[in-house]
């Protein structure tokens, strides 16, 4: 089975881990992201919706801090 050919589900979020970088495009710069329905949910878990300001790719990461 070959890693590289497999993709993501949409479904599932994408969440950076360690590194803050756009899997992508390797920006950088991010932007919070809009709130989607599910969002309060992965709140409790500390996780934060952020784009990348190139690529416009959705991920989540990591917050102890809250919202702004």
């Amino acid at each position: 089975m070959n890693v590289a050919t497999m993709t993501w589900p949409n479904w599932l979020p994408r969440v950076l881990w360690i590194r803050r970088v756009c899997p992508r495009c390797n920006s950088v710069k991010f932007k919070p992201g809009e709130l989607h329905s599910f969002d309060g949910l992965l709140g409790m878990f500390a996780l934060r919706p952020v784009r990348c300001m190139f690529c416009w790719r959705r991920y989540y990461w990591f917050s102890i801090r809250g919202v702004e």
